[in-house]
């Protein structure tokens, strides 16, 4: 499988009511690589990869086609992101990390820069709090992962990406938890499970 064929995207969805068996559905997707559940106007921002547009389509179909137990919908919204490029991204980190960082702050900052990307680009990296930076194709320009002990280190960021007159918009929402993580998946009894590598080494969050 070439890799540049492949379609790598976040998806973010919004939820209705009981959403336990949505994340099962979601641990469980092959396509699905990783889920992170986040507070905000989304319910979950996923990590997802496809061979082709045709598999994209009918997995999006799937999830909207899923009800509950009332009748209603379980997925009452979905935004589909692709990966454009990468600039950032952790290195051998696992679900059991994510599970260790409690005490901290996790968030994803969604930010909209039209055009001279290169300044914000250099200015994320430069954070150590960031800890990944996709540009992607969509609602937003880009998506930074932010994960930091000291709030105050958030805000300045925070701060210098206003004073960049290119950044239109800042929408930023935390992590509520995350049960499945480069194909890692906690089971009902809270243990770590890892069903299977990922061989086309996509993971990029």
């Amino acid at each position: 499988m070439d890799d540049k064929k492949i379609i790598h995207g976040i998806v973010f969805i919004q939820t209705w009511g009981e959403s336990r068996p949505i994340v099962q559905i979601l641990k469980n997707n092959n396509h699905v690589i990783s889920v992170f559940h986040i507070m905000g106007r989304h319910s979950y921002m996923i990590d997802v990869d496809f061979d082709d547009k045709d598999e994209l389509e009918y997995w999006i179909e799937q999830l909207k086609s899923l009800k509950l137990s009332s009748g209603v919908p379980a997925v009452i919204a979905i935004q589909s992101n692709k990966i454009i490029d990468i600039y950032k991204k952790k290195e051998d980190y696992t679900l059991k990390d994510y599970s260790q960082i409690k005490d901290r702050y996790h968030m994803f900052m969604m930010i909209d820069n039209p055009h001279e990307d290169e300044r914000l680009i250099s200015l994320l990296t430069s954070f150590n709090i960031v800890h990944t930076v996709l540009h992607v194709q969509g609602q937003h320009s880009f998506i930074a992962e932010i994960i930091t002990e000291n709030y105050g280190s958030f805000k300045d960021l925070l701060r210098q990406l206003k004073a960049l007159d290119t950044v239109t918009c800042i929408e930023t929402q935390e992590v509520i938890n995350v049960p499945k993580y480069r194909n890692q998946i906690i089971d009902e009894k809270g243990n770590l499970v890892c069903p299977q590598e990922d061989i086309r080494e996509l993971y990029m969050l």
